[in-house]
């Protein structure tokens, strides 16, 4: 009987001293110093979940910063691989005109007739624009000379 006793006494002891680092760990809240365990035990639960609820977010947006991040990677890589190609398309246009070619070049705005039907230049960049002008220029065999491009 009395190794029964001592042994439920450790057992209580233990207990306590679980409860006592549960409390160290639950935020309490500035309700009264003193908090059966029931009340301790009720606040754990609601922390715990809380915890999960923000864990679950924290991976959420992990997981939707990772995709961005895989996107931004594609669209740079994609961008890389247009300047690299602009930029091999300058020097070849720039190697292939000396300055007093640079000065005035003859490009027919009226004749169209030559490019491709299902070209749509609404939706285009300056830099498209550029383009335009010396496809134009390329695809003329006549007509008159408006301005020139510098």
């Amino acid at each position: 009987r009395s190794t029964h006793n001592e042994m439920e006494k450790n057992r209580r002891a233990h207990l306590r001293l679980c409860l006592e680092k549960l409390k160290g760990l639950v935020p309490l809240g500035p309700e009264a110093s003193r908090h059966t365990t029931l009340s301790l035990l009720t606040k754990a639960k609601l922390h715990i979940k809380k915890l999960e609820d923000y864990d679950r977010k924290a991976v959420h947006q992990i997981d939707q910063l990772q995709r961005e991040q895989r996107h931004l990677k594609r669209q740079l890589e994609k961008l890389g691989i247009e300047r690299i190609r602009m930029d091999s398309i300058g020097s070849t246009v720039s190697s292939e005109r000396s300055d007093s070619d640079r000065e005035e070049i003859d490009v027919d705005v009226e004749s169209t007739d030559d490019l491709p039907a299902d070209l749509d230049w609404s939706s285009s960049s300056p830099s498209d624009s550029d383009e335009r002008g010396s496809l134009q220029s390329v695809c003329s065999d006549e007509g008159y000379s408006s301005s020139g491009v510098k």
